[in-house]
């Protein structure tokens, strides 16, 4: 969501996101951005009410991992210890995320399956 703050065009989009993220933190869904005037977030939430073809109970599902201009400064890195030390404490059995060889806006490149 970040992503599209100063963007006119996504205007429509981001109003839509909003109301979208208003109903999933009821769900457990958490959005935790870096501290930076830059794209470093990460996204996540149950794996039972993640919207990508999962079957994955008891997990967190990693939806959106982005370093943008930070890349390769381990924030992705500390992120997801973020993520892992959460889903620790909410005793989940895990992490999963959808990966693939093409960048697809449901999908991590395969370099997380790597990092993980």
């Amino acid at each position: 969501i970040c992503c599209a703050f100063s963007d006119k065009k996504c205007l429509e989009g981001y109003e839509s996101k909003k109301e979208w993220l208003k109903k999933e933190f009821a769900n457990g869904y958490v959005f935790r951005r870096l501290d930076a005037r830059a794209k470093v977030f990460i996204e996540y939430v149950p794996a039972e009410y993640a919207w990508l073809p999962v079957t994955a109970l008891n997990y967190l599902m990693l939806i959106v991992l982005v370093s943008g201009q930070y890349k390769g400064q381990g924030h992705g890195y500390n992120l997801l210890q973020f993520v892992i030390e959460d889903a620790k404490k909410q005793q989940k059995n895990g992490l999963v995320t959808v990966v693939g060889t093409k960048k697809n806006h449901f999908m991590s490149d395969n370099e997380m399956v790597a990092a993980t």
